[in-house]
């Protein structure tokens, strides 16, 4: 049986990745990761206990891996020494990197390809625990396997959604769908960004551990061209919910110190996070599980939670008071 060291793996995807794994049955899983999540969760999987950004990631080479699947990895500093750490090469070395490594100043357009630019990364940015330097980070990442000399596969999503989600991002809008009358919509919600199923992806990471490729490098991408207003209408449809819709302009929010991504989540005032996945669909025979599908299996994940409030997205006040403003009351 195959040895596959996974570092990370509690908490989203990896949660969702170590339950399709243990289905195969083929897989001697191991997880290193810290225990701050999901410490009880897999009691029968073994478990190597530590920080990878410390030298406790040295723990790893006490055993060699026939596979290294890295869902944990956002500094370049901490990829070159988990790979030193490796005893011996493994067969190959899967890592979860992400869409932000492209660099929008470069060829700005939709559709992006595997080949467009990406970002660089300056030596001050390399250890930057910052939110700006996240792309920078994993492009360094990437940059440091493909010099390597190991067998590897990179795989790009862009916006994760699914079940065990805990960022709240893409649970905002269901949420806003199950509990409000009327929905505060930028733009309409009609600005295309691109979107990842987490068991879309955690398929394709299962695929990589057996399927050889002329490639090294893919977006996972489920939907291509999704929007706020397409999420949000599929929910309503799936719910059986009539929620009224107000459009609110970027000038509007814009004015009233509204970030894009952050007060409104999935709000992108551009059309620059579109990305390809026509690579994929040719090397992996990738067929993407359609959005309602999607949507349904995270609808019945958090209806099985009784709808918690979401975290992310500016409070119920602030935007009821939004809501006022647009109707001029």
């Amino acid at each position: 049986m195959k040895k596959v060291l996974i570092l990370g793996g509690t908490q989203f995807i990896g949660r969702n990745l170590v339950e399709r794994l243990q289905r195969t049955g083929a897989f001697d899983l191991t997880l290193f990761h810290r225990g701050l999540t999901g410490s009880e969760l897999f009691p029968e999987v073994q478990r190597i206990r530590g920080d990878r950004n410390t030298a406790e990631v040295r723990h790893i080479s006490k055993e060699n891996w026939d596979f290294v699947i890295d869902l944990s990895c956002y500094f370049p500093d901490s990829l070159q020494t988990t790979l030193e750490c490796l005893q011996n090469a493994p067969e190959r070395y899967l890592f979860v990197s992400t869409c932000s490594v492209y660099d929008n100043a470069g060829a700005p357009g939709m559709m992006r390809p595997e080949t467009a630019d990406i970002l660089s990364c300056a030596d001050d940015q390399r250890n930057d625990p910052g939110p700006g330097s996240y792309g920078r980070r994993k492009a360094a990442c990437e940059r440091i396997l493909e010099t390597s000399g190991l067998d590897y596969l990179i795989f790009r999503p862009a916006l994760v959604y699914g079940p065990y989600d805990h960022t709240d991002r893409f649970y905002y809008w269901l949420h806003q769908v199950q509990t409000q009358a009327t929905l505060l919509l930028p733009d309409g919600g009609f600005r295309a960004f691109s979107l990842t199923y987490v068991m879309d992806l955690v398929e394709l990471i299962s695929q990589g551990l057996r399927q050889e490729t002329a490639f090294r490098t893919f977006n996972v991408i489920s939907q291509p061209q999704a929007s706020i207003r397409q999420i949000v209408e599929t929910a309503q449809e799936l719910l059986g919910r009539e929620n009224a819709f107000r459009q609110a302009a970027p000038a509007f929010l814009h004015e009233r110190g509204i970030r894009p991504w952050l007060d409104l989540p999935l709000w992108l005032d551009s059309d620059l996070f579109t990305y390809s996945n026509a690579r994929l669909r040719s090397e992996f025979h990738f067929r993407p599980t359609p959005l309602a599908e999607g949507i349904r299996t995270t609808l019945a994940h958090y209806s099985s939670l009784h709808w918690p409030e979401p975290k992310y997205g500016i409070p119920e006040k602030q935007r009821q008071a939004l809501l006022l403003q647009l109707t001029g009351n």
